[in-house]
């Protein structure tokens, strides 16, 4: 037989634990109680069968027990049923009917498990503050964690500081046959750890991310990170057993890891000439896989001028700039793409090479502009990211959202981006922000 009761009394419970009452704060007189209705008991209004009268007797014996009181209509006693009220000075006892722990019990059960976690890592011990913090306050903590399955708050944690000390590239679904000896549970998971992460992690980069792109700054990705290139500049890829800091200038001495680049230029020697791939004989570009951007070095005798960054995969197709090497990022720059960028820079730094970054003239932009200079510790400079380019493509802009408005407010009083002040107050009087598709190089 279906127990009614027990399912009206479970929810007088819960209504009754998220309620002042349960916390002892509340200031005047409070009842928690259930309404009869086709919305909160619709089978009770079912014409076609008796089944009221199971649900009377059921709950006239939990009236009898002293865990509710019944109110009906009219007061006539056993004719319809109008609202259920808990009786909180026996909730001790309710609870032990129902099998059900209390409140307290559980979420003491996860600030232990909190206690087990504490110091580990500052973003999970971030992520531990806010959790104790709103138990404290008697708040809900449902958006990450669920009470009633203290073992999932627990495994959750274990997943935050795999991802937090991963060292290695993996895949999704590496990492899931790893950490959970199942291929396929990974990607709803690790989404939800990317928000823990963005969420509390001090690096205030990370919270302009999507899920992946977090998850690909600790070597955690879907698929293979590649970094995208063209333009002018020399290299070759070096083998595992050759550090290529330790590379001499003129390589003679240096074996290629890759026999395929031999294979596509028809060479089977290792002279010095036939070891670099020049990179403007790609008009397309040319992408390198995370797995070899440690072992790749630049010829110094033939370095290029410039180095562009470009957000946009669009505007880096369209990019030509002689005696430039141009990059990809594609949003945000990742670990893979730092350490590439910091290798480049170590062999251009003397050299008088000048690197710049081209974006969005928008918050985002901006903001990419300064995490990539922060995280590579790269003196780039900005590129078509100024006063005249915005005014010049005003006709191509988008209007700012409230969001954007807030943001740009909040840089132009922040002193890293005191040369671009004039600029954001420019855009808000303007009430436009320019993609940099619109935005042609000359």
């Amino acid at each position: 037989m279906y127990r009614y009761d027990e399912r009206i009394l479970n929810t007088l419970m819960d209504k009754y634990e998220n309620s002042l009452l349960y916390t002892g704060e509340n200031q005047r007189h409070q009842t928690i109680s259930l309404s009869v209705t086709k919305k909160t008991l619709p089978e009770y209004f079912d014409e076609s069968s008796r089944v009221y009268e199971t649900i009377h007797a059921q709950l006239t014996e939990m009236e009898q027990k002293g865990f509710l009181k019944l109110v009906w209509k009219n007061k006539k006693v056993g004719h319809i049923l109008e609202k259920c009220v808990l009786c909180p000075e026996m909730a001790d006892e309710i609870y032990f009917y129902l099998h059900r722990q209390p409140k307290t019990e559980k979420e003491n059960k996860i600030l232990r498990i909190c206690d087990e976690y504490k110091g580990l890592h500052p973003v999970t011990d971030n992520f531990l503050v806010w959790v104790e913090g709103r138990l404290s306050e008697k708040k809900s903590v449902k958006q990450y964690l669920d009470p009633d399955r203290p073992e999932e708050f627990r495994d959750r944690l274990k997943l935050l500081y795999a991802i937090l000390t991963n060292s290695d590239e993996v895949f999704f679904r590496e990492f899931s046959v790893r950490f959970w000896k199942d291929s396929k549970i990974a990607e709803k998971e690790l989404q939800a750890a990317a928000g823990i992460i963005a969420r509390f992690s001090e690096d205030e980069g990370l919270k302009e991310l999507e899920a992946e792109q977090v998850l690909e700054e600790f070597g955690i990705c879907k698929n293979p990170s590649w970094v995208m290139m063209k333009g002018c500049g020399r290299f070759c890829i070096v083998s595992d057993e050759i550090s290529a800091s330790s590379v001499s200038q003129d390589l003679s001495d240096i074996v290629l890891q890759n026999a395929s680049v031999y294979e596509r230029y028809g060479e089977k020697d290792c002279s010095t000439e036939q070891k670099w791939l020049p990179l403007n004989d790609f008009s397309g570009g040319i992408g390198i896989s995370s797995a070899d951007i440690q072992n790749v070095i630049w010829d110094k005798t033939h370095l290029p001028h410039s180095v562009v960054t470009i957000e946009n995969l669009t505007s880096f197709h369209r990019f030509f700039r002689p005696d430039t090497l141009i990059l990809y990022l594609g949003g945000y720059h990742n670990k893979v793409k730092r350490l590439f960028l910091k290798n480049l820079y170590e062999s251009c730094k003397n050299a008088g090479v000048t690197f710049e970054h081209f974006g969005d003239i928008d918050c985002g932009g901006f903001r990419i502009w300064r995490d990539l200079r922060e995280k590579t510790g790269i003196p780039f400079q900005t590129l078509k990211m100024d006063e005249e380019t915005y005014l010049s493509h005003l006709e191509f802009g988008k209007a700012l959202t409230a969001g954007d408005r807030e943001r740009l407010k909040s840089m132009a009083e922040d002193s890293y981006f005191a040369e671009q002040r004039e600029l954001f107050g420019l855009m808000l009087e303007k009430g436009i922000k320019i993609e940099q598709e619109c935005v042609r190089i000359s």
